[in-house]
């Protein structure tokens, strides 16, 4: 059975390799590693070059991971006979210009953009996403549907070994991320304004953390509208992510108006119902294709600050609900999002497509 290399500069840290890597293993796969840091492809690419032909083994498939298009075409380039895999987590397009707003549709960025996801997708042999939903997405970008397969995010081992909530009151809602305009960060504050006008809701506290390009407006919107029952905590290291989730009762997922928070199931909500935690998310076509609401999670309208609210304090009032939700969540959650799980889909869509033989 030929290895799997993981081929770029990409980031052995972030979350969706860590956990690609491991299902691989699972899998009973061996995975190798040609990786340089360098990000500017003047020098990047002569020593992705070197690396790759210092590494002799590398001779199974070439899987390039998150966020790594521009390192597509010298994959290409010394690929040979070896499959190429590309697993693009997000369009550079959607995200710069869409999400992030970072670029004026129809600008020279935005259209640049645009042509280096359509070039990294055109040159795979097969390319990898996280949602049908998002798949559907690469289809508009030129990828035909045979060339496409799901393989799921999922949570590492860590976050489905924390223990239960805490017993004791009061009720912690706990929003864990980048403050990334896909999380509907302010949208979050608002709704946590509206839960503290709520009648008769029982203690409870909130805590955001984390840092990012939308956390100082999200405290400011906090400040102008008087919250008080929300503590912003600051970043943490990824290592600690589970500690700040053992804390909670309820955790946030992502909120976002746009698009694209409707086609993901980002891994925030991935690792709280690993984590057994009741999770309140954005509604969407990418939550709905693997979660059941009402029974795994809640779903609510995304950007809907009264809806978030209103979610929110039905289950600080109802400790059952919560419970129920947690477990069903993180049966779920076991069941496809394991690195065992995600291990396993990844094989058999390398076997489908040839790539390991």
């Amino acid at each position: 059975m030929k290895p799997v290399c993981f081929f770029g500069a990409w980031d052995p840290g972030y979350p969706r390799n860590r956990i690609l890597r491991a299902g691989l293993e699972h899998a009973g796969l061996e995975v190798l590693e040609v990786r340089v840091r360098e990000r500017r492809a003047l020098f990047r690419y002569p020593a992705l070059a070197r690396a790759f032909h210092a590494a002799g083994r590398a001779s199974g498939t070439l899987l390039v991971p998150e966020f790594r298009h521009k390192d597509m075409p010298l994959a290409r380039l010394l690929r040979g006979s070896r499959a190429l895999v590309f697993d693009p987590l997000v369009s550079r397009h959607d995200t710069l210009v869409d999400d992030w707003e970072l670029h004026a549709r129809g600008s020279l960025q935005a259209r640049w953009n645009l042509a280096i996801d359509r070039r990294a997708l055109a040159l795979a042999d097969l390319v990898l996403c996280d949602t049908w939903a998002h798949g559907a997405l690469y289809q508009t970008l030129g990828v035909p549907r045979a060339r496409l397969e799901r393989v799921l995010v999922g949570a590492e081992a860590r976050f489905f070994e924390l223990p239960p909530p805490p017993a004791a009151e009061p009720v912690t809602i706990v929003y864990v991320g980048g403050f990334l305009p896909l999380h509907g960060t302010t949208t979050i504050v608002e709704a946590l304004a509206r839960l503290e006008r709520e009648p008769a809701v029982p203690s409870y506290r909130a805590r955001l953390v984390g840092r990012g390009i939308e956390a100082e407006a999200a405290r400011a919107r906090a400040r102008e509208l008087g919250v008080t029952r929300v503590e912003f905590a600051g970043p943490v290291p990824y290592s600690e992510s589970e500690a700040a989730l053992a804390t909670a009762h309820i955790a946030l997922g992502a909120f976002g108006a746009g698009a694209k928070a409707g086609r993901v199931i980002p891994h925030k909500v991935w690792q709280a119902l690993a984590a057994g935690r009741a999770v309140v998310t954005g509604d969407g076509d990418g939550v709905r294709e693997v979660f059941e609401p009402e029974r795994e999670l809640l779903v609510v309208p995304r950007g809907d600050a009264a809806a978030q609210a209103a979610a929110l304090a039905r289950l600080v009032r109802d400790a059952p609900q919560r419970e129920g939700l947690g477990r069903c969540g993180r049966t779920r959650a076991q069941a496809v999002g394991s690195a065992a799980a995600v291990g396993a889909s990844l094989r058999a869509a390398l076997e489908k497509h040839g790539a390991l033989r």
